[in-house]
This record gives C-alpha cells, sequence and structure tokens, in this order.
C-alpha cells in the first residue's frame, strides 16, 4: 500500500488516523454519541468528551428555558382580526434529549412548540368575542398552557409559562367598548339620580304621613279633652240644678230684695208676681 500511495500523502493520512475528535458539553446542555450511525445509550452531561470523528459524532440540545415570542392576528367568535402579543416558555427534560433528537430532529422548537401553539391560540380566540378577550385575558392564558401542556408534555418538554402581553382591538371593537362605558356611566349616573329623587319622596311621603299622623292625634286629644270638659260642666250643672232647692232660692230672693231696699234709688220691686214701688227720700 505504502508503495501505491507517496510517503507524504501516506504520513499524513496516518496522522489523521490518529487524531480524535473533542466536544465540550457547557451547562445547560446535554449530549449524546452516535457512533456508526447508531445512538449510544446515555446521555452526556458538561464536560469535555472525545470521539473518533471518523466513526462517531456528538450532539448536544440546550436544556435551558426557551423563549418564543410572535404578534398573531387570529380571528375571534365574530370574525374579526385582533392582534395578540404571545409569549411562550419551555424547556427539555435532560433525559428526553435522545429521544427528542431522534423522533423530531433539533428543530424540535418550531416543529413541536411553535405549531401547537399557534393552533391552539387560534382555536381558544375563536370563542370568544373580541371584546370577552379583553376581560378574560387571564382564562385564556391558563386554557392555552394548560393545553399546549398537553400536547407536548408526551414528548419530554416543559411548559412554563404561556404571557398574553398585549391584545389589539380593531377600531371598531374600541369604539364600541368606549361606547359601552359611556352607555354604562350614563346608567349609573341616571340610577343614582333616580335613587336619589326617589329617596326625596319617600322622605317627603314619611314627613307628611308624621304630620297627618300628628295633626290627628292631637285632634283626638283635643277632642277628648273638649269631652272631659263638656262632662265637667255637665256635673257641675247637675250639682247646681240638685243644690237650688225652693227653700233655698226663697233665701236668696229675701237677701236680693234686703240689698235693693237699702239703695238710695228709686225702685221697682217685683215679687210673686206684684210690683212695689219704693220710694227713697234719702235723696231728696
Amino acid at each position: 500500500m505504502a508503495n501505491n500511495i507517496p510517503l507524504p500523502l501516506f504520513m499524513i493520512l496516518i496522522a489523521s488516523m490518529g487524531i480524535s475528535g473533542c466536544k465540550n458539553i457547557y451547562p445547560g446542555e446535554v449530549g449524546f454519541k452516535i457512533r456508526k450511525g447508531k445512538m449510544e445509550p446515555g446521555i452526556l452531561t458538561q464536560g469535555r468528551y472525545h470521539y473518533n470523528p471518523f466513526t462517531s459524532r456528538i450532539c448536544k440540545l440546550d436544556t435551558r428555558i426557551n423563549e418564543f415570542s410572535a404578534v398573531m392576528s387570529p380571528p375571534t367568535k365574530e370574525g374579526l382580526e385582533v392582534k395578540v402579543d404571545l409569549t411562550v416558555l419551555y424547556h427539555i427534560k435532560p433525559d428526553a434529549a435522545p429521544a427528542i433528537y431522534t423522533n423530531v430532529g433539533l428543530d424540535y422548537g418550531k416543529k413541536i412548540i411553535i405549531n401547537n401553539f399557534m393552533a391552539i391560540v387560534r382555536e381558544y380566540t375563536m370563542k370568544y368575542t373580541a371584546i370577552e378577550l379583553l376581560n378574560e385575558r387571564e382564562t385564556i392564558e391558563n386554557n392555552i398552557e394548560e393545553k399546549l401542556r398537553a400536547a407536548i408534555s408526551a414528548y419530554g418538554i416543559i411548559l412554563d409559562d404561556v404571557l398574553v402581553k398585549d391584545i389589539d382591538m380593531p377600531a371598531e371593537v374600541l369604539h364600541a367598548i368606549e361606547n359601552k362605558a359611556k352607555a354604562e356611566q350614563i346608567a349609573k349616573q341616571t340610577k343614582l339620580e333616580l335613587q336619589t329623587k326617589r329617596e326625596q319622596e319617600d322622605f317627603e311621603i314619611e314627613s307628611k304621613e308624621k304630620e297627618l299622623k300628628f295633626a290627628l292625634e292631637k285632634q283626638r286629644n283635643d277632642s277628648t279633652m273638649m269631652q272631659i270638659d263638656a262632662h265637667a260642666i255637665k256635673d257641675y250643672q247637675n250639682i247646681i240644678n240638685n243644690s237650688l232647692t225652693d227653700r233655698f232660692l226663697k233665701f236668696k230672693s229675701i237677701e236680693i230684695t234686703k240689698e235693693l231696699v237699702k239703695s238710695p234709688n228709686a225702685k221697682i220691686l217685683i215679687t210673686d208676681g206684684k210690683s212695689i214701688l219704693v220710694n227713697n227720700t234719702a235723696d231728696k
């Protein structure tokens, strides 16, 4: 063989055969060796590894958290397109690296994460109206995260978080939201005014009822007092009538007559149906 190959070329060939390949596995990475087209069992953690470049090679995958962000324009329930700024965070399990490489390849992020993520986002936005997307952001995040986690977990990929960073609505939706807010404000103001008016009317009615009740109570009290006075007068009159006997009246008549007789003025006395002229000469 040496006779057929020039000596310098033969020496270079012998030297290259003795040279071994070398690859470093850094923190946050795992590797695996493929020898003669077959993957050797086990994974390679951080460190330096030598291999025969003619028969083997070392592949490695990143196990740190990866980020995928996108601004999507998925349709809503009413057929409008909204711009949604989304981010998904994920990483692979170290011991799942060989299977991911074998079954999916090094572009597993695009094939598994991105495709599933975008399909699930479209699926969920079509279940909500544009306004509901704004009001249910946290619920939508949780739903997308739950379904995406279920879709990728079988591949040995762990979903860390799903973030809906911004939702940009079409102009007509923003106008509708603004008009709705104004209508709600007017409704609240009207309700407050009606409530205030109702409370004022209730207060006036209550005041009038109290005034009427007071007037009725006063009238009732006055009527009671009048009845008491009437009974008192009646009792007094009964007492007087019972005390005015004939003997008493005759006695009083005599007393009055005596007093009149003593008077210096001329007078006519009527007693028992007879008139008596009494002249008093004291004045003459």
